[in-house]
């Protein structure tokens, strides 16, 4: 895999010394994704989101948004952020770095107290090295990313020598869960997939453009890596002006595709395997009115007339472990009401079909896919 050089990197942090001599202040350079890639020692003026983006090589995700809000991806001049004692920062400057129009990083310089222009024209001179030392680091990304992407496929086909090398290689650590999330995006993807190709100090994973969607890679411990994790990706979208529609988490792949299309579909954020419950006996069908008749002759029975809605009520009282005091509160209504309604159900489907649990098992799974399309 494509490194960062050591001869490189000096030269960038020469250049961030630099500028911090040159105006007695603390200076970062970091991606257009925020992460850091060199910071000055401390000088003057610090908050906690200087000191956390040091320690953890990336600054909180929660103030990104508001910092982008001051159009620093499209600027080509300083632009200074105010003092936000919400996020506990002080006032800064930044100064987007760009090679050849294209914007390769960031300078950040703490403003307390505020600088003049004059002193930032001093650095003009070299900001264009910076820049170019930059995108020279990152212009392996792309070969990178599909590298990642290439093995990422090869360890999803369940070969053991792929999830062994991926782990030799310090590209999948060596404990955890093997998990998989198949990420829905609107944008550009493959640029997605580019920016979470970059080398930082991270818990490492694997990322693969699928075309349709994203795949992540990762070996969890616990929700707090899946945590981060999804902050990454969260932060690589933002700074690609992508955005990430839903999610699907599972052991497999095809299992986190079925769970990231019911997501969609029933418009949440994010859906776990192991808490989708009834969905996980739909993969390997289409979420299509058609498998909704196909899985279950009943429910395509009860369906048949559309202006009656007894499907809804039987969906609910098999939603409420079939009890009867729990439906009709559910549902606001009587409990006789209910009992007509269910009775209703019966002479629909005929004797004894709500009394067959495997016919009641396809019927309740067809009649949740019915509600959500």
């Amino acid at each position: 895999m494509s490194k960062v050089t050591p001869p490189q990197l000096t030269s960038i942090q020469d250049i961030v010394d630099e500028c911090a001599q040159i105006l007695q202040r603390s200076v970062e350079v970091t991606t257009p994704a925020i992460a850091v890639i060199a910071a000055s020692a401390q000088i003057g003026a610090i908050d906690k989101n200087r000191a956390a983006s040091i320690l953890n090589r990336t600054p909180p995700p929660e103030p990104i948004p508001w910092m982008l809000s001051f159009g620093i991806q499209e600027a080509v001049l300083p632009v200074r952020l105010p003092a936000n004692p919400r996020y506990d920062m002080l006032p800064r400057v930044v100064i987007p770095l760009r090679h050849e129009d294209r914007l390769v990083g960031y300078l950040w310089i703490i403003d307390e107290p505020a600088l003049g222009d004059a002193p930032l024209a001093r650095l003009d001179s070299l900001l264009a090295p910076l820049a170019r030392l930059i995108d020279a680091r990152d212009a392996p990304l792309a070969a990178r990313a599909q590298q990642l992407g290439e093995l990422a496929r090869e360890v999803l086909t369940g070969d053991p020598a792929a999830l062994a090398g991926a782990r030799e290689r310090d590209l999948l650590p060596s404990d955890g869960e093997l998990t998989v999330h198949r990420v829905l995006v609107e944008g550009d993807q493959r640029a997605v997939a580019v920016e979470l190709a970059r080398p930082l100090v991270r818990r490492p994973f694997l990322v693969a453009d699928s075309h349709d969607s994203l795949v992540l890679v990762e070996c969890r411990r616990d929700d707090k890596d899946t945590e981060a994790l999804m902050e990454e990706l969260q932060s690589a979208a933002l700074v690609t002006g992508a955005e990430v529609v839903a999610r699907g988490s599972a052991p497999t792949a095809p299992q986190a595709r079925l769970m990231a299309d019911v997501a969609k579909l029933c418009g949440q954020d994010s859906l776990r395997w192991e808490e989708a419950g009834a969905w996980r006996l739909l993969r390997g069908w289409e979420l299509t009115p058609a498998t909704v008749v196909e899985m279950s002759p009943d429910a395509a029975v009860l369906l048949d007339d559309p202006r009656n809605s007894y499907w809804h009520t039987l969906l609910t009282y098999f939603e409420h472990s079939r009890n009867v005091s729990a439906t009709a509160a559910a549902l606001y209504i009587h409990r006789a009401t209910l009992h007509y309604r269910l009775d209703r159900v019966r002479e629909i489907l005929g004797p004894g079909v709500l009394d067959d649990g495997w016919r009641c098992a396809a019927l309740y799974v067809a009649l949740k896919l019915h509600a959500a399309l």
